[in-house]
């Protein structure tokens, strides 16, 4: 009798494992098959409302957080929070969407800056992409952080290559995927930077590129120390590795972090002020494009 009995328990076990394990897969796929470009983009044809008033402000943000890819759940909403407290602070109007269709000469003509929220993926339709290139080198404004790199160069070559001044994303380490690092700053004088001093310490996902931006043109402003956290051969770019400069594409300017990971990061008085400083002079309210 106690062989029989258990027989179903063991069954049931038997059962319960393969339940948590196709629970599991499909949530590993619903992560991982977009970050790898393995699901098809949603499409966004009918553009938001905008409210009124956006003119009036002294700077206007549009801030974007679509993603197509590897979404940053706890990021997104907490960069958001630091974006929308530096504007109160300032008196300017910040208008958040995922929907793509707001790109449009239209619309994009009613915003000095486009924060890009972590933004991962293939956002944009054709013509979306050529309004927001028209609108870039025009004289607009960007600000990305962190995973706003992750929208990789086989899906759009200007947006790597020009808008972040080239900055192709290739990995991360994975084990620890978090790690405090030393970021030593290149250029105090840029209003970016004005405030952290020679170098701080600093815990996130480490972002590596392809290169470092420096030899597209970009102005480098705070290298990582890759002694204090070690990348791994693969990820390693020496002492050229750029985690935070400035672009300018055509009479546009373009700012861009790849810290951020951690939604912490945005709670931290001094990140804050860097994201404040960095969409007034994006917005061309502070310093010069070089």
């Amino acid at each position: 009798m106690a062989v029989g009995k258990r027989r179903p328990v063991a069954g049931l076990i038997a059962v319960f494992v393969v339940v948590v394990l196709v629970i599991v897969g499909v949530r590993a796929w619903q992560l991982i098959a977009p970050a790898l470009g393995w699901t098809s983009p949603v499409i966004d044809t009918v553009p938001p409302e905008l409210p009124a008033g956006l003119e009036r402000a002294p700077l206007a943000i549009l801030h974007f957080s679509k993603t197509s890819g590897f979404r940053h759940r706890e990021a997104i909403p907490a960069a958001r929070a630091s974006v929308e407290a530096v504007a109160k602070r300032n008196g300017w109007a910040v208008f958040a969407t995922e929907n793509a269709a707001v790109f449009s000469d239209e619309l994009l003509a009613r915003f000095d800056v486009v924060f890009g929220n972590n933004i991962t993926g293939d956002n944009w339709t054709a013509e979306q992409k050529a309004a927001f290139i028209r609108w870039a080198e025009a004289g607009g404004g960007f600000v990305g952080v962190h995973g706003a790199a992750g929208t990789r160069y086989r899906y759009w070559n200007w947006y790597t290559d020009v808008l972040l001044g080239g900055g192709r994303f290739i990995g991360h380490p994975v084990s620890p995927q978090f790690r405090e690092a030393r970021v030593n700053v290149e250029d105090g004088d840029h209003p970016t930077m004005s405030h952290f001093g020679a170098s701080f310490l600093h815990t996130d996902e480490w972002y590596s590129f392809e290169a470092s931006p420096r030899a597209a043109g970009s102005h480098v402003l705070a290298t990582l120390d890759e002694s204090t956290y070690e990348p791994g051969e693969d990820l390693a770019m020496g002492d050229d590795h750029a985690i935070i400069w400035i672009a300018c594409p055509g009479r546009g300017r373009s700012f861009y972090s790849a810290l951020g990971h951690p939604a912490a990061t945005y709670q931290k008085p001094e990140h804050e002020r860097m994201l404040e400083a960095a969409l007034a002079w994006a917005g061309r309210t502070g310093g010069s494009c070089p």
